[in-house]
């Protein structure tokens, strides 16, 4: 399913409030014989849609931080990627062995740094590509790392660079990594269950709200002034 803003499926949700409040003036006069589109089963929708949402909204602000935590912690490690392989280079070891610290180095620099994820409007794909390209770095280091300590000769006095140094910034990185990864997937599920509701379950809110408009149709002049309200809502389906 490609992408709508947080906007557009929030305008959805409020809008079928609207509709349903709408119905509800109509007093007797809305009675349809579909099932589906009778108030006492729209109104779970309703209920279910208002919980999502306010779950959704409680998600993000949680995802927003594990990713502000781990942002602030791995800024550093292409800085020190540099310095460690800089300094495996200075010593007596084969040509082939400071080549390969050289790459591995790259690796977790990286040519291009991962895009940031804006929870208020990314879906599925967006987040589930961000956290695999901070894991791949995150595992890449610990290969690093691994590399760097075969070697007896690599003893830096700079702290920062030392394989303890490295191996403890290895295991906070996976540690917030994982938080990260953990918040992430709770907003996806959490969209997931808005989006069922509102475009793919079966009694979804945008095939109900067409259902509905048919019905106050067929009530000729009598629902035409609730059908025309109703129709000034804006329901947008996804692409």
């Amino acid at each position: 399913m490609a992408s709508n803003s947080e906007t557009g499926h929030n305008k959805n949700v409020a809008n079928f409030s609207t509709a349903y409040q709408i119905l509800e003036e109509m007093g007797t006069l809305y009675n349809p014989s579909n099932a589906k589109i009778q108030l006492v089963n729209l109104d779970p929708i309703r209920t279910s849609l208002q919980t999502v949402i306010t779950e959704l909204n409680n998600k993000k602000p949680i995802y927003k931080n594990a990713v502000s935590a781990r942002e602030v912690a791995i800024a550093p490690l292409g800085k020190l990627m540099t310095k460690s392989s800089n300094f495996a280079k200075s010593l007596d070891i084969s040509a082939t062995d400071k080549e390969n610290i050289t790459n591995q180095a790259k690796k977790i620099r990286g040519d291009q740094k991962p895009k940031s994820v804006n929870p208020e409007t990314t879906e599925t794909d967006g987040i589930s590509t961000s956290q695999m390209s901070y894991d791949s770095r995150i595992a890449n280091l610990d290969t690093y790392t691994t590399q760097l300590a075969s070697h007896p000769e690599y003893a830096p006095n700079e702290t920062e660079i030392q394989i303890t140094s490295l191996q403890a910034l290895h295991s906070n990185l996976v540690t917030l990594s994982q938080a990260v990864n953990s918040a992430g997937n709770a907003l996806i599920t959490a969209r997931s269950s808005r989006n069922n509701i509102l475009y793919k379950n079966e009694t979804n809110v945008i095939q109900l709200i067409k259902d509905v408009k048919a019905y106050l149709k067929s009530l000729g002049d009598a629902g035409k002034p609730y059908y025309n309200a109703i129709v000034k809502l804006q329901f947008k389906e996804t692409k």
